[in-house]
C-alpha cells in the first residue's frame, strides 16, 4: 500500500483501496449511502472510478487526460470490474469550444444515472447537462466554488431550492481563501 498521499486522500480500509478525493466530510457522507443498485456517470476520473465500480451497480467515466485513462482503465480490468464501469476518452481542454467540448460533456447521454459527478473540465457544462437532461437522483460537484475550479453563481441559480449538503475539508483553503468543499445535491428534494 502506497503511504504517500495527498493533502486530503484517504484509503477506505473497507476496499483496501485510494477513495475518492472528494472532502473527507463528504466522503464520510457518501459512505453512509446505499450504492449497490446506483448507476453513476463521472466527468473526469481517477481512483474515484474504481472505488465507485466497487460500491455502484455501474460507473461510466469519462476524462480529458489519456494517461489517467490508460491509467484506471488498466486497474479495473486487472481487479475484473470492466463488466461494470466504463472509463473513456475525450479529447477537450478547459476553454475549448469546438465539438470536442459538447462530445465530452455529452459523453454518456445514453445512461439513466442515479449519480452524477463533476470533477472534470467544463464543470457548470456537466453540472447544467446533469441537472437538465440526465437528471440524476444526485449531483455531487467537488472543487464547489474554488477559485481557478469551479465559481460558478450560474450554476447556483439552476439549482435554487434544491437540498444540498455542502461539505469543508478542515484546515484547507484556495488561492483566494475559499475553503476546499464537496457539494452533494438531492435534485428530487427540496431544500
Amino acid at each position: 500500500m502506497n503511504t504517500e498521499l495527498c493533502f486530503g486522500q484517504r484509503y477506505d480500509s473497507e476496499l483496501g483501496i485510494l477513495e475518492p478525493w472528494y472532502t473527507n466530510p463528504a466522503m464520510d457522507r457518501i459512505k453512509q449511502m446505499d450504492l449497490s443498485d446506483k448507476v453513476v456517470v463521472e466527468w473526469g476520473g481517477g481512483a474515484s472510478t474504481v472505488w465507485w465500480a466497487m460500491k455502484a451497480k455501474e460507473v461510466w467515466s469519462v476524462d480529458h487526460n489519456i494517461e489517467w485513462v490508460d491509467k484506471i482503465s488498466g486497474e479495473l480490468f486487472a481487479r475484473q470490474l470492466e463488466y461494470k464501469s466504463e472509463y473513456s476518452y475525450c479529447p477537450t481542454h478547459e476553454g475549448d469550444q469546438t465539438i470536442n467540448r459538447d462530445a465530452y460533456i455529452k459523453y454518456y447521454d445514453d445512461k439513466k444515472p442515479n449519480i452524477c459527478i463533476v470533477d472534470g473540465v467544463h464543470r457548470y457544462e456537466c453540472a447544467e447537462y446533469a441537472v437538465k437532461v440526465l437528471k440524476p437522483e444526485i449531483l455531487i460537484i467537488d472543487n464547489h466554488q474554488q477559485d481557478y475550479v469551479f465559481m460558478c453563481p450560474s450554476l447556483d441559480v439552476l439549482l435554487e431550492g434544491v437540498k444540498m449538503e455542502r461539505f469543508i475539508q478542515p484546515d484547507h483553503t484556495d488561492h483566494s481563501g475559499n475553503p476546499w468543499a464537496t457539494a452533494i445535491f438531492y435534485l428530487n428534494e427540496k431544500a
